[in-house]
């Protein structure tokens, strides 16, 4: 369940030196019980100074660019003891610096472009005289980023140390080995929902298209369920979960922000349920990706039982075998890139103005959508601490940009709709009607991972 910041940090604007204390604390909390011990944290005084540090920086700009970068706190003597046999994941792939530099604003901004925060980690520690230095550059590899935009099955995620991220103005995320405590952006302290499309209101919307694409692939595969022993039964309704945030995190990589409306996939065009609330300037008839993800989720099972099933196998493979699991595999890779392409081609619409418009089953219906759906007695939205909405707190709708109260309108007219709203400092938030009322989940768009 997703936490709510303390109100104190909710009051005003928050800077930096607001979060150290919410940082403790957040810091030696567990979320799963198996979860590793994170590191120790630097003392308050380097902790200040490395947030501010990163604060600053985010505001500039690389040739005419916004900065992004990763830092880690992680001193060097505790670099090596982590990272000796048999546990050297990062130490054959680090850039160590003859000599230490001094970790500033300035050196940050000269540094970040030769480290991709998509890969690569800026190293600092603690010097015997209390500074802050930068003493290297870890390459982490990208396959952890491909892992949380569900482009890849797995990921080998950061070191489990304080690391602090950014990748637009005024905006920091905190994280340890890959996983989000909180942000900061805009001013506010933002703690991910981070079982969204798991459970709860935004969940229960799309277990139609859940249950459709299930009941689908097992037709596909003419069994009658997914996982017969039942180990992994639910992954054909992860997936499509994963491929909606593949859409909406492609949206938001395009840096321009974007309004995303879903409707149960029963609406056509000239459905009054919609006309009557959205006008939209470029309708049309998009409806590649269902069919492509019940083709992934039936080569899925087979390459895997036809795998399990050789490996496990004393007898030598059989040509015919190794050309059909060859065959499997080639349609992966062709099924995989697209499904990347789709995903890319829908988020590439919303850089028209107006909102993009889906079906459950991620059918586009059109794009450059201007709500015209009128809600005039709305006057707040209820701002959710949790994916049920049962921790809420009211926020004036006049807060909000234009994007924002176009989306909390279409929502308050027509109970059975989702709408995403992409900013452009990257954030992205969820709302829905929920019975009288319109919520608003403040993020959507890291759940529990991220750089």
């Amino acid at each position: 369940m997703a936490k709510t910041a303390p109100k104190k940090l909710r009051s005003s604007t928050i800077y930096p030196p607001d979060i150290i204390s919410f940082l403790k604390k957040e810091w030696v909390k567990k979320r799963y019980p198996h979860q590793s011990k994170r590191a120790p944290l630097p003392s308050d005084e380097a902790l200040l100074r490395i947030l501010t540090v990163c604060y600053h920086a985010s505001f500039l700009r690389e040739e005419g660019r916004r900065l992004a970068f990763r830092v880690i706190y992680y001193p060097q003597p505790h670099f090596e003891k982590d990272n000796t046999p048999p546990r050297f994941r990062h130490a054959d792939r680090v850039i160590r610096f003859t000599s230490t530099r001094e970790f500033s604003v300035a050196e940050l901004h000269r540094l970040a472009p030769a480290a991709e925060a998509v890969r690569s980690l800026i190293c600092i520690e603690s010097s015997v005289d209390g500074k802050l230095n930068a003493w290297g550059l870890i390459d982490a590899g990208a396959n952890w980023w491909n892992f949380i935009h569900h482009e890849s099955s797995s990921g080998s995620p950061p070191p489990n140390r304080l690391t602090i991220s950014s990748q637009s103005p005024g905006e920091l995320s905190i994280s340890s080995e890959g996983e989000i405590l909180f942000s900061l952006r805009g001013g506010s302290l933002i703690v991910p929902s981070m079982d969204l499309l798991w459970a709860g209101v935004v969940a229960d919307f799309f277990a139609e298209a859940r249950h459709a694409l299930y009941q689908s692939a097992i037709k596909a595969l003419g069994v009658k369920k997914w996982d017969e022993e039942g180990h992994d039964n639910d992954y054909p309704q992860r997936l499509y979960n994963f491929y909606l945030l593949r859409i909406l995190f492609s949206i938001r990589e395009k840096n321009h922000g974007g309004t995303l409306i879903l409707v149960p996939d029963k609406f056509q065009h000239g459905d009054s349920r919609l006309t009557d609330r959205i006008t939209i300037k470029y309708p049309c008839d998009y409806d590649y990706v269902w069919n492509l993800l019940v083709r992934s989720l039936a080569n899925h099972r087979k390459y895997y039982d036809l795998h399990f099933a050789l490996w496990d196998s004393k007898k030598p493979i059989e040509a015919k075998k190794y050309r059909e699991i060859e065959q499997l595999s080639d349609e992966r890779e062709e099924i995989e890139e697209s499904l990347t392409d789709c995903a890319r081609l829908i988020a590439s619409l919303s850089g028209v103005d107006g909102a993009l418009v889906l079906t459950d089953r991620f059918r586009v219906l059109g794009f450059g959508g201007e709500v015209i759906a009128a809600s005039p007695t709305l006057r707040t939205v209820k701002v959710a601490g949790d994916c049920r909405a049962k921790l809420c707190r009211d926020a004036s709708i006049e807060g909000y940009g234009t994007r924002h109260r176009s989306a909390f309108r279409f929502c308050s007219s027509f109970e059975d709709a989702v709408a995403f709203i992409v900013s452009q400092d990257g954030g992205v938030k969820a709302t829905k009607r929920h019975g009288p009322d319109v919520i608003l989940w403040p993020d959507v768009n890291m759940g529990s991972f991220g750089i």
